[in-house]
This record gives C-alpha cells, sequence and structure tokens, in this order.
C-alpha cells in the first residue's frame, strides 16, 4: 500500500518556496506514495505548473490562522502518514495541531526565512504572535527541513530546537529543464541585443532593494542596460524613481515571465541587492545558464552558494560604488560560462529528491 503524504501550502503565487514545492510534487514518485496538495487558498500562477496528477485540496481560507480548524478536518479526514509543510507561518500551526492531535502522524516543516531579519526588524504585534509560535511549538514538529548552514544555527540559537530534528537541505534546481528553455532566442522587442544586458529576476518588495540597483546603473556607463523580471507592491514606487531619474531608456520592467532562463543565459551577470535572502535560487538558475552573479552578502545561505571569483562575486550590503566597480572589472576580465554551469551541477533535482525520499521515510519508520 502507497504511504499518503499531504503537501501544505498558504497558496502558489510565485515564490521561492512555493517553486522547490512545484519541483518536489512533479518530481516526487507518485507510484510510491499518494500524495496530495492542500491549500489555504487555491491561487496563483503557479498552479499552472503542477502535474494534473496531483490531487489538491481547497480550504478556502482568507488567512493561514483562521484556516487550523479546517487543516485540522482535513488532517482527520485523510489520515496521512506524513504532512510536509513549506512555510514557516504553515509550520508553527501544523505544530501545534501536531503537538495537541496528532502524535502518531510524522510532521515535516521546511522554513524559508533568516529568522533574526525577518521577526526581529520592523517589530509588529503580528511578528510578536508569531515569534512566540515559534519558540513554543516549533520544537514540536518530526523534522524541520532548513535551506543553509546559517538558518540551522538561527534555529538551533533562537527557538531551542534540538539539533537531531534539524536537516539542512539546499534547494535544488532542474538543470535539464533550465539548459532547453535557455536556448530559446526569441526574446521580445524590448530586449536590446546592442546593450551589455544585466538582469535581476525576484519579487518587487522592499526587502529585494531595488533602490540600489537603480544607483547602480546610473552610475555605469551608458552602454550598460539593466533587465528586471518581476513584479510586486514596489514596482510603481520604482518604475517613478527611474523615471524621475530620467533612466527610463536604462532600465526596462519586463514583468513576470514564464522563461526567465533565456533572460539570464544572454545577460552579461545578474545582480542580487536584497537585505537578507535564506538561499536565494535566483543565483543557482543564473549560475546553471552559464550566468555569473554579483550579489550583496546578506544574512542567509548566500556564502554556501558563491565562491568567489568563480560562480560569482560577494560585496557589502550597501557597497554600491564597489559592486559598480566590480561590474567594470568584471566586463574587462571576462569569466568562462562552462565552469559556472559545472560548479552548481551538485544542486541536481534528482540529489534533492533523493534526500526528500530519505526524509520521508524516515517518518515511516518512526510511526511504524
Amino acid at each position: 500500500m502507497k504511504k499518503k503524504i499531504l503537501f501544505v501550502a498558504p497558496n502558489m503565487e510565485p515564490g521561492g518556496a512555493e517553486s522547490v514545492l512545484v519541483k518536489i510534487l512533479n518530481n516526487i514518485d507518485r507510484s510510491r506514495y499518494d500524495i496530495g496538495l492542500v491549500l489555504i487558498q487555491k491561487k496563483g500562477s503557479l498552479l499552472s505548473k503542477i502535474s494534473k496528477e496531483i490531487r489538491i485540496i481547497d480550504l478556502k481560507s482568507s488567512r493561514s490562522i483562521t484556516a487550523i480548524f479546517k487543516l485540522k478536518r482535513i488532517i482527520s479526514k485523510e489520515s496521512p502518514h506524513v504532512v510536509f509543510s513549506i512555510i514557516g507561518q504553515v509550520n508553527i500551526i501544523l505544530a501545534v495541531l501536531k503537538f495537541l492531535f496528532y502524535r502518531n502522524i510524522f510532521f515535516i516543516g521546511r522554513e524559508n526565512v533568516v529568522h533574526d531579519e525577518w521577526l526581529y526588524k520592523d517589530i509588529t504585534l503580528k511578528k510578536r504572535v508569531i515569534d512566540i509560535g515559534y519558540k513554543l511549538f516549533l520544537k514540536k514538529l518530526d523534522i524541520i527541513v532548513v535551506q543553509s548552514k546559517f538558518m540551522k544555527d538561527q534555529v538551533l540559537t533562537l527557538f531551542k530546537v534540538p539539533e537531531s530534528k534539524i536537516i539542512v537541505l539546499n534547494n535544488p534546481i532542474e538543470l535539464n529543464k533550465i539548459n532547453s528553455l535557455a536556448i530559446e532566442k526569441d526574446l521580445g522587442r524590448l530586449w536590446d541585443w546592442n546593450k551589455i544586458n544585466i538582469i535581476a529576476v525576484g519579487r518587487i518588495e522592499k526587502v529585494k532593494n531595488y533602490q540600489d540597483m537603480v544607483d547602480i546603473i546610473a552610475e555605469l556607463p551608458k552602454i550598460f542596460h539593466l533587465n528586471i523580471f518581476g513584479d510586486g507592491t514596489e514596482r510603481d514606487e520604482l518604475e517613478n524613481t527611474v523615471n524621475y531619474r530620467r533612466l527610463k531608456n536604462r532600465v526596462t520592467f519586463h514583468g513576470y515571465v514564464e522563461n526567465p532562463y533565456k533572460y539570464m543565459s544572454n545577460s552579461f551577470v545578474l545582480l542580487l541587492t536584497s537585505t537578507r535572502e535564506s538561499f536565494p535560487n535566483v543565483v543557482l538558475e543564473a549560475n546553471a545558464c552559464g550566468t555569473y552573479v554579483i550579489s550583496y552578502k546578506m544574512p542567509g545561505g548566500i556564502n554556501e552558494i558563491i565562491e568567489n571569483g568563480v560562480n560569482g562575486s560577494l560585496l557589502s550590503i550597501g557597497s554600491k560604488d564597489l559592486m559598480v566597480s566590480e561590474i567594470l572589472n568584471l566586463y574587462k576580465k571576462g569569466y568562462n560560462s562552462n565552469e559556472i554551469m559545472k560548479y552548481v551541477s551538485k544542486y541536481s533535482m534528482e540529489n534533492y529528491i533523493n534526500k526528500i525520499y530519505e526524509i520521508i521515510d524516515s517518518g515511516f519508520e518512526d510511526i511504524s
């Protein structure tokens, strides 16, 4: 008989955690496991990326916290062997349910944020409540998956979770899929082949710090062009800044695109100016396309991805002048795309999914 696994997520809006979940769902062996996906709200463009063979349960709740009673009913009805959550706030809800009702079900939580940066800066009442929830209940989960050693140290220090419960599992990349998409040549009318193209990919939110990129492109020679792929709450403000500074001819907003890899493979460099990143998949994806990355050295797992001078460069947060110099120096000396692609092969989907099997199967051993 197949073992039943319920994956749980708030929704399928584009994001790093959600993208990893899609990869797990589409690559997991469905002849081996009975898979279900529970969504707090069934919405988001990534829904179309999920295999039609995956059964989706929609809780139709507007907020994660109000979904706790519906989650309890679903778990009781489905009687899964394993419940696997991909995002912190849902992890806490499931940890409470585990502690109160489901001692014989194996609960796995995947953490997706740098906690001291997210919880303890710009503190709100909501964050205080979440912090209390983490400190009281996160340790009640059977396994906590983190994306980097940095995140492991935070979970150990901040929430006193036993080290035996924490597993470091770096995010995967689908190398074959990326390689096949990267060779597409139709980049559309907005792409200027006569420029040295710099690319940025991700949600346009405050934490991504796109304002620094605008400052950087303003200091570079006019042959350099910044292409921003993504949408978000800060997009209008960022576009206003670009227009106000008369940089409209030097910065292009492409919005969200289905295939960013064809643009990555035709870019000189990918920039990352975030103030925090748990484990930025976009760095691995750019490297898989043979593209060098220049990034701020923000809290999170970036140190564990980039080896200076090999697949990228790390600079202190806010060092915009140094980033300008690094871009110019890199353009003069160049880099080896083939070596960069080899470097990230260790992050293959095959390696990742085998580790997921080990984690899930350890739950079957514990509850048998």
